[in-house]
């Protein structure tokens, strides 16, 4: 490590320990003040960090306010480490509660278009479709659920309604997807979104990337209207709100079982997001979910 932080003149290295990554993560700041995000994960990782960090090099061609590549590598201990630019600005989850409901939703339509620019990057040929990759995880949440020592409401009828949709992956298509995207993922600086933290990044399901919108209207509906808005220019396709729903059955089955590892903490939010999703899919019997502003813009 002492190599690249000579590399580049640093002066300050400090830990970062938001979020949940498994990597160790270091703002570090140069002579000349300028500052990175280095971002370090075992030797195990190697090839699915080298793959996210040549996606995110394809950033660089989009005239967008996000995180860059600058160096790959592998340390002499093994370990991995990407070196990427830091992003100014104030975080997403902040900034939202500054902003009126009109201008939340004229933020989110930047994110939507923004998310529109990220899903047009190039992506390599895939051996397998999304359909395939698809059908190895949807047995294995079905399973952790019904181990677990919680439930979530009306547990089996959303395990039945996701065993009944899940061939809406059927046919889908696979772009570059941000893997987790939501306004904790994203500050604000002078008046504009960027994106940060592609640690999830893959390739996937265009509609995958919408799967986090709970986080987003928790803070704020009118953001999350806006970024749907904002990525379809309000021209919203008729499969979408199928497959929203389908993506919503997946994450109320994975999120609490997921949450049992961290503590009694996320075990509760975990139970307290599975009750708004029932409210706002009207016990799972509605198409649109009660949060979708788009007929109050």
């Amino acid at each position: 490590m002492s190599e690249l932080l000579d590399k580049y003149h640093i002066i300050t290295s400090v830990p970062l320990v938001k979020g949940w990554s498994r990597d160790q993560k270091y703002i570090l700041v140069d002579e000349d003040g300028r500052k990175y995000l280095l971002r370090i994960s075992t030797q195990e990782y190697y090839e699915r960090k080298k793959a996210q960090f040549d996606l995110l090099r394809k950033i660089a061609s989009l005239e967008i306010y996000s995180t860059q590549a600058i160096e790959f590598g592998v340390f002499k201990d093994g370990s991995v480490y990407m070196l990427l630019s830091y992003l100014e600005g104030i975080d997403g989850e902040e900034a939202i509660d500054t902003l009126n409901d009109q201008e939340a939703y004229a933020l989110g339509i930047e994110a939507g278009k923004i998310l529109h620019q990220l899903h047009s990057i190039e992506v390599p040929k895939q051996e397998h479709t999304w359909w395939e990759r698809y059908q190895t995880k949807m047995y294995r949440k079905i399973e952790a659920l019904q181990k677990c020592q919680y439930t979530i409401p009306n547990q089996e009828k959303i395990i039945q309604y996701y065993q009944e949709h899940w061939k809406l992956m059927q046919n889908r298509p696979v772009v570059f997807t941000h893997g987790d995207y939501h306004l904790g993922n994203m500050i604000v600086h002078n008046g504009n979104i960027g994106i940060i933290d592609f640690d999830k990044a893959n390739i996937a399901d265009p509609y995958d990337d919408f799967k986090p919108f709970c986080w987003n209207v928790r803070k704020n509906a009118y953001f999350e209207t806006g970024l749907i808005d904002g990525y379809f220019a309000h021209k919203i396709p008729n499969d979408f709100w199928k497959i929203l729903k389908f993506y919503t059955a997946e994450s109320l089955i994975s999120q609490l079982p997921w949450s049992v590892s961290f503590g009694e903490e996320e075990i509760q939010t975990a139970l307290e997001v599975a009750k708004q999703q029932m409210l706002w899919y009207g016990d799972f019997e509605l198409e649109i979910p009660t949060w979708y502003k788009g007929s109050d813009m």
